[in-house]
């Protein structure tokens, strides 16, 4: 039977680089009781998340080996890390919130370089049910991006970027719900590939 192991090691890196900021935003969150602990736990979440870029990049990196998609989504995720390091040199105003659009427009072709890839070696090697679950995070992120992106266009224009408000919170959970979807995913790929 074939396999896919250096995508089945890197995805297995992508998914704890996952993970990181979720165990990061968990210990701030059961650690508002103490300013102290608050602050020692917010240095420990930017520790986690500078590891799992880190921990991403090298996932992306060694996943390149079994498929060029990942090269490519290796490639954007470091093009993501330089728009994101000019939007915050700019500050605020007009040009760094279109760097900001840009960094979530690059996201998403990551993260559909990553499913379908992820979900065209699934298929290759029969495991067709987990390779749609793929295309459902992926279409899910999608939908979430684009009306993301609506209402950020949206706020700009006075009295309707009131009504964008309850748009975005119906958006937020269902992104949450798909990011869930994309480390089971990846977390399952990862044990399909190997």
């Amino acid at each position: 039977m074939r396999t896919c192991p250096n995508a089945a090691q890197g995805l297995h890196k992508v998914f704890l680089a996952q993970i990181l900021p979720v165990v990061g935003v968990v210990l701030v969150l059961f650690s508002l009781s103490s300013l102290q602990l608050m602050v020692m736990m917010t240095m420990v979440t930017v520790v986690l998340t500078i590891v799992s870029g880190i921990l991403n990049l090298m996932g992306l990196y060694q996943a390149r080996q079994d498929d060029q998609g990942y090269a490519n989504a290796f490639y954007l995720v470091i093009a993501t890390l330089v728009v994101n390091v000019l939007a915050n040199l700019l500050g605020s105003g007009f040009l760094s919130s279109l760097l900001s659009l840009v960094a979530n427009v690059l996201n998403l072709a990551i993260l559909y370089l990553v499913c379908a890839t992820t979900s065209l070696l699934l298929t290759s090697l029969g495991q067709e049910e987990l390779a749609r679950k793929g295309h459902t995070v992926w279409m899910i992120n999608l939908v979430c991006t684009v009306i993301t992106v609506a209402c950020d266009l949206l706020a700009f224009i006075p009295v309707i970027n009131l009504l964008t408000v309850p748009i975005m919170l119906v958006t937020l959970i269902a992104a949450l719900i798909g990011s869930v979807m994309y480390i089971l995913f990846i977390y399952r790929a990862s044990k399909a590939l190997a």
